[in-house]
């Protein structure tokens, strides 16, 4: 009770002491790249016109992107539409249809109505020459100049094209047939060298864009890594991004160990194959393709700035955007159960002496046991107890100078070399050895109790009405399932 109060004094909130206790055990700690290891708010770099200016000039294919990318919640999507808006000086975009989303590779739509932005600086232009020709000229003209112009937006507008835009990464273009050559393919392999994102743009299926994207490293994210590796805790990446992105920014952060390009319904999987080797996995994430992860580590930490689903469904939510709070949890877990173990000791010690001298053990020697005396010192031992407890309240997280003092000349950045690089989730488990017999037996009745318990949780959870940790992210299939039934 204690601890998790000075959790909450120090910007750490904790759901209850058994997230508290089972932090301390934590072997390995797997962080999410945007928006937690990095900041989240991506900027456009570069934009590169893969086909010739006549063909398709870069305000049009700005239009087009930012138009396509208005629809999208992913956080490169809105970097891009934000990008888009500023290049062409304007508010409003053109209109997307048919938007589709697939998770890990990109988006698909139609788009239509971005002639206006491209004829913007003309019509601008011509209303300029029409308000100084009014000057000299009398009303009747003005009116008819005004007229035709009103004229010409209008014939513009209606014959307004349709384009069809397919925006993603490599195998978002192959899987719908596009080719990529060799120049484009270099041109994003060194952006991604850079740790940038490379995003491809293909209008009437054609490649004719390249949109470079950069993340940048929260400033603490270095020191946080390292710490965690002075106290004996494995840190991983896990990112959707590519291999090539993802190591450049694992090397910016020390990280060795790397899975990289996992699809939002695989992280859940890497969690388990992380467990299944025996570790009690801690998960750090902020969206809400990190929520089922987040319910199946047996810590989840999320960045109090992160989504409500996200912060639902971890056990440990951190209100201030400070990766050093990871560090500050598990620290704060490891002193409460050293402290929970000092007050067994104050527990005991008075029963381990004074019961053999009430039972009359030591009588001979005219050592007794008055009845006062042992109410005292069962008084004694509740008091030193709570007095034991409370000194948790002098508890201070430790500073970034602090943090920074410890791990000066000992933190540098790692060599691509030193960095194990795992893509896709057929990875590790390639990799992984074959259990023997009485493994699979042991894991086989593992699960089965598991499955027992869950049943029993569930049928307590109906029963009392109450949603447990993972009702949120379940939301409501039951209803779906029976209004489909």
């Amino acid at each position: 009770m204690v601890g998790t109060g000075v959790g909450a004094q120090n910007g750490i909130l904790i759901k209850g002491g058994e997230p508290l206790e089972m932090a301390h055990k934590v072997k390995v700690v797997v962080f999410d790249k945007t928006g937690t290891i990095t900041h989240g708010t991506p900027v456009v770099n570069q934009v590169k016109v893969l086909v010739e200016s006549n063909r398709m000039s870069c305000n049009k294919i700005l239009a087009i992107v930012g138009t396509a990318e208005s629809n999208s919640e992913h956080p490169l999507g809105a970097a891009i539409t934000k990008y888009c808006k500023q290049e062409l000086d304007t508010e409003t975009l053109g209109t997307c249809i048919d938007f589709q989303v697939v998770p890990g590779c990109g988006i698909s739509c139609k788009v239509t109505n971005i002639e206006g932005l491209l004829h913007k600086d003309n019509w601008k232009i011509e209303e300029n020459n029409i308000k100084n020709a009014s000057l000299v000229q009398i009303d009747t003209s003005n009116e008819q100049s005004s007229t035709s112009s009103s004229m010409i937006i209008d014939a513009q507008l209606s014959n307004a094209q349709q384009y069809k835009v397919l925006i993603g990464n490599r195998e978002w273009m192959i899987r719908n047939g596009l080719v990529i050559n060799n120049d484009v393919n270099d041109s994003m392999t060194e952006h991604e060298r850079k740790g940038r994102t490379a995003v491809l743009v293909a209008v009437d299926d054609e490649l004719c864009g390249l949109v470079a994207i950069a993340d940048t490293v929260k400033p603490e994210a270095e020191l946080a890594v390292h710490i965690l590796k002075s106290m004996g805790l494995e840190v991983v990446l896990m990112t959707g991004d590519n291999s090539k992105t993802a190591r450049s920014i694992a090397s910016q952060v020390g990280i060795t160990k790397v899975f990289a390009e996992v699809l939002p319904s695989h992280k859940v999987a890497k969690v388990k194959q992380l467990q299944e080797e025996g570790n009690r996995v801690a998960m750090v994430g902020d969206g809400i393709n990190d929520s089922p992860a987040l319910a199946m580590a047996n810590v989840g930490i999320a960045i109090g700035t992160g989504t409500d689903v996200a912060i639902e469904a971890a056990d440990v939510v951190l209100i201030r955007n400070d990766l050093l709070d990871v560090v500050a949890s598990i620290d704060l877990s490891r002193k409460t159960v050293k402290r929970i173990r000092i007050n067994f000791v104050f527990a005991l010690i008075y029963n381990l002496i004074g019961i053999p001298i009430a039972a009359g053990v030591f009588m001979p020697i005219g050592l007794v046991l008055q009845p006062w005396m042992g109410s005292a010192a069962m008084a004694a031992s509740s008091v030193s107890v709570v007095l034991s407890s409370l000194l948790l309240k002098l508890y201070r997280k430790p500073t970034y100078e602090n943090y920074e003092v410890h791990a000066r000349g000992q933190m540098g950045q790692k060599s691509p070399s030193e960095i194990s690089v795992h893509v896709g989730i057929d990875d590790t488990s390639r990799n992984s050895p074959k259990l023997g017999l009485l493994d699979r037996i042991v894991n086989y009745s593992r699960a089965s109790i598991n499955s027992l318990l869950s049943d029993k949780r569930s049928l307590n959870s109906v029963g009392t009405s109450e949603p447990d940790k993972h009702s949120l992210l379940v939301g409501d299939c039951r209803e779906d399932d029976d209004s489909a039934l």
